[in-house]
């Protein structure tokens, strides 16, 4: 990485002398051409006059690129010609500029030729864009595409998809065929400049990238109306037109730089155009007064039917590529308000918030304490929008009024869900603590170094009565619970911590009280028939689910306890709804017992009940939590020195004698009880939080 240090006011004026000295020579050398053409001769050294004007004119653009590059380290407004701004002060003295962002000339010649296919392939060119595709693997270069998108300006973003929309139209009006080949070509097109975008903001230090004129430039341009030619007057917002390339992409990492200026921008654009004009359609092809997709995009929720993406989706759905362009993006109330709440009606007409709760889950997965922050602040505002649709009925059952209206963002349940549930440390805490809703600047603490979500539990019920309509959403959130359940139960044992496993197994046997009341509310509400015991937790449990044991975790005793404990961090880590989910696929044997250990008519208290009694029995047969000593002749062990049986291998006998042997020589009948009644617990909260809270903050039906 190389470095410089330069003065941009002195840099600005040796560029400007370089320029004219080459336009001079230039001139020079055209007079002196003229004077020996007239008397008929010529001489080299006009020809080396030409090269010398030649060498100076291409050395100005890089002189005004280092002086660009000081003005941005000082963070100096320019305007398009590269002067400062009325009132910018440039401040006297070097600046440090890295040399890593100039683009060689033969990079910035290459990339000019792939300008002009591109110019050329948007024109129709068809030999242009077979061209173009030469320079494809070119496009994840930051140098080549930073050089391609300075040459074409940010105009291109922001013209070249509604020409091509222009064109698809008058294609469409021929047959469907004819557009759909043209939309292929468009594809082909909008996805090079989509990854040259992406590459071209990368924002990394010592790697060349737009600079902020360029974005600046861009803002104003996805501002502007565009008029679409031969379209009698229909005109695009800009960025629109850039929501067309976003969505062409093939969802390449765009940097947390590019989601701060242009994402937010965007956003900011997208609530303006709502406030004053109201719901914008989304054209499909069947309407011909507005532009058509000019690529294949599908912004329309269970259907393959084509229409123009909306930009917002389209920039949702490449924020979601990674964590942290995700949070570049999400990370302002003011906006994620926007998005979740003022936006639901336009979500309705599209993909119903899909693309949002992809982007909201890779923002908000994550145990670091920005994920968590607005893992909170999202179930703040779903929470809110939940309350107005939820009443209590006099037998203390849940009422929606206007179901419907929730489903406009029905997209984003299932994301959410694995949200909380990835979260669910930290719902256990707030179940336990019965949490009131967090402040703003308060929506995280601290503990030992690990960043806690304060959500607030009245929160989480509404949120959960909500996404426990939802079939994925629930398990997800099923998932979390019973993997979370199943480290911490699993660690207590193994390190002996009484106080640690009585608070895990009540605490989560709460939780899931609220969880499975939730699930049972929901469907009531919306008509549906609720089994009296969860029917999905009921088949968990019958299938043994609480009875894998954690991966590694028998190294205790072989490796020791700080070994044995990096099981438990590589079981969750990557989240504790994969770890349940890695649960269930490892669930399921052929002894039969725990089929018979819940019987019918089971209420979900009972379920749940039984759950943690796996769970328990696993964990001590694991580590061996028992007195070796009163296994001689029983039954259900193996081995010599004898061990208990895994639960999964033993018959109806084998495991009745096993539970009686438990209760006689384990403290699992203890542990089992301080679970009991707890369920019931978290019941009777979910109801209390459903009524609405007056003005004395009680509740009321």
């Amino acid at each position: 990485m190389t470095f410089s240090s330069l003065d941009p006011r002195e840099m600005h004026r040796l560029g400007q002398g370089v320029q004219e000295a080459g336009q001079a020579l230039t001139g020079c050398a055209g007079e002196l051409r003229a004077i020996l053409a007239g008397i008929r001769m010529s001489h080299p050294g006009v020809a080396a006059i030409d090269r010398a004007a030649r060498w100076l004119t291409e050395q100005a653009p890089d002189l005004y690129r280092r002086r660009d590059l000081a003005y941005e380290t000082e963070k100096v407004d320019t305007d398009v010609f590269g002067h400062p701004v009325p009132g910018s002060v440039v401040q006297p003295g070097a600046v440090r500029v890295d040399e890593g962002r100039l683009i060689p000339s033969q990079v910035r010649a290459e990339a000019e030729q792939a300008a002009g296919l591109v110019a050329a392939a948007g024109r129709g060119d068809q030999d242009a864009l077979r061209k173009l595709a030469a320079f494809k693997s070119r496009m994840s270069d930051p140098r080549f595409a930073t050089a391609l998108l300075d040459k074409l300006g940010p105009q291109a973003l922001t013209t070249l998809p509604v020409q091509l929309s222009a064109r698809v139209r008058m294609a469409l009006d021929q047959g469907p065929e004819q557009g759909r080949k043209l939309r292929e070509q468009h594809q082909e097109l909008l996805s090079v400049l989509a990854t040259a975008l992406a590459h071209a903001t990368v924002a990394k230090e010592g790697t060349p990238r737009l600079g902020t004129r360029f974005l600046d430039e861009l803002r104003r341009r996805g501002r502007e109306e565009t008029p679409a030619p031969g379209m009698g007057g229909l005109t695009a917002p800009g960025y629109w037109a850039l929501g067309q390339i976003l969505a062409a992409g093939e969802r390449e990492p765009y940097s947390p730089w590019f989601m701060r200026t242009i994402g937010r921008d965007m956003i900011r654009w997208d609530r303006d155009h709502l406030k004053e004009h109201g719901v914008r359609f989304l054209p499909r092809d069947t309407d011909v007064y507005n532009l058509p997709a000019p690529a294949v995009s599908r912004p329309f929720q269970d259907t393959d039917e084509i229409g123009a993406a909306d930009p917002i989706g389209a920039l949702l759905a490449v924020a979601a590529s990674g964590r942290e362009p995700a949070q570049a993006l999400l990370a302002d109330r003011e906006l994620l308000r926007y998005l979740m709440h003022d936006r639901r009606p336009q979500w309705a007409m599209g993909d119903h918030g899909e693309s949002l709760g992809r982007a909201m889950e890779a923002a908000m997965k994550g145990q670091d304490d920005l994920s968590k922050s607005l893992a909170v602040l999202a179930t703040q505002i779903y929470a809110d929008d939940v309350r107005p649709h939820v009443t209590l009925d006099e037998t203390g059952k849940v009422v929606f009024a206007d179901p419907s209206e929730l489903d406009d963002l029905s997209g984003i349940r299932d994301n959410m869900g694995r949200v909380l549930g990835d979260h669910a440390d930290d719902l256990s805490a707030a179940f336990y603590k019965n949490a009131p809703r967090a402040a703003d600047g308060e929506l995280t603490s601290d503990n030992a170094g690990h960043s806690i979500g304060r959500f607030g539990a009245a929160d989480l019920d509404l949120v959960t009565l909500d996404l426990a309509a939802d079939d994925r959403a629930y398990d997800n959130l099923l998932m979390g619970e019973i993997g979370h359940m199943r480290r911490d139960v699993d660690e207590a044992i193994m390190t002996g911590n009484d106080t640690m496993l009585k608070n895990v197994v009540t605490n989560d046997a709460r939780g899931l009280g609220h969880l499975m009341e939730a699930r049972g509310q929901a469907l009531i509400a919306r008509g549906q028939e609720a089994d009296a015991a969860d029917a999905e937790l009921m088949k968990l449990v019958e299938m043994g689910i609480g009875e894998i044991p954690v991966p590694g975790a028998g190294l205790v005793g072989k490796a020791g306890i700080e070994a044995a404990k990096a099981a438990y961090e590589n079981f969750v880590k990557d989240g504790y709804t994969s770890a349940g989910k890695w649960m269930l696929d490892q669930a399921g044997h052929g002894g039969g017992h725990t089929v018979k250990s819940v019987a019918e008519g089971a209420e979900n208290e009972e379920v749940v009940d039984q759950l943690v009694r796996q769970m328990l029995e696993s964990s001590a047969i694991t580590h061996e939590h028992y007195d070796h000593k009163q296994l001689e002749g029983q039954p259900f062990v193996v081995g010599d020195p004898p061990r208990v049986k895994p639960p999964a291998s033993m018959n109806h006998d084998e495991y009745d004698a096993f539970l009686q042997w438990m209760e006689r020589h384990t403290t699992i009948p203890s542990d089992f009880g301080d679970a009991q009644g707890m369920t019931r617990t978290g019941t009777g909260e979910f109801t209390s939080h459903m009524r609405k809270p007056d003005k004395t903050g009680e509740h009321h039906g």
